[in-house]
């Protein structure tokens, strides 16, 4: 009996402890809750939340997109025909991706992709770059595979993708060009294989 209303002294205590402490900084632990807390307490070692339930956040920006056109390679005009036929192609491939991304069906993804962009992007050394991208470091994310690639970087920056504009390096290659900020980023370089659409290595 006397253990029983030790624990209830001790319970009354705590909650009192805590009622003072209403509308300041959240508790700190029971060892130190008759000190002042800090007005900014120490951070603990445990990993940040998000990086551990969903990908990164702002994703146009924080996949670090491209923000303008390359220089490696100069487009070639093509008649109004020709553009308005692969914009419309184009445009209902990307919707059709962005369902799958959204989706985050992996391997309805791959099949989306050329051999020479799922090379690139399961690359060991591809990976290791990508990873220094700042928002993986911040979460402490390290990728070692393509399912790493499109669960940490594709499925972020490309589900909500639209298409603005082309720009042709032939008439079965050319890059997809979505305005933000009224600058030019690539989404996409797409090579057209056996009649359809796919995504291509840069």
């Amino acid at each position: 009996m006397n253990m029983r209303l030790w624990f209830v002294a001790i319970s009354v205590v705590v909650i009192l402890l805590f009622a003072a402490c209403a509308g300041g900084p959240e508790p700190m632990p029971e060892e130190s809750a008759s000190e002042e807390a800090p007005a900014e307490p120490e951070p603990t070692t445990e990993p940040e939340p998000e990086a551990e339930s969903e990908p990164a956040e702002d994703p146009v920006e924080e996949a670090q997109l491209p923000e303008e056109e390359p220089d490696l390679e100069e487009p070639i005009e093509v008649s109004e025909e020709v553009y308005e036929q692969t914009f419309n192609e184009i445009e209902a491939t990307i919707e059709e991706l962005n369902a799958v991304i959204s989706a985050r069906n992996f391997e309805r993804w791959k099949t989306y992709l050329t051999d020479a962009y799922v090379e690139e992007y399961s690359d060991p050394q591809r990976l290791a770059e990508i990873s220094e991208m700042p928002i993986l470091e911040r979460n402490d994310i390290t990728l070692t595979s393509l399912r790493d690639y499109f669960t940490w970087v594709v499925v972020p920056s490309r589900q909500d993708a639209r298409l603005d504009d082309l720009r042709f390096l032939s008439e079965n290659e050319v890059y997809a060009i979505m305005n933000i900020n009224e600058n030019p980023v690539i989404l996409y370089r797409l090579r057209k294989v056996d009649g359809r659409w796919k995504v291509d290595a840069a």
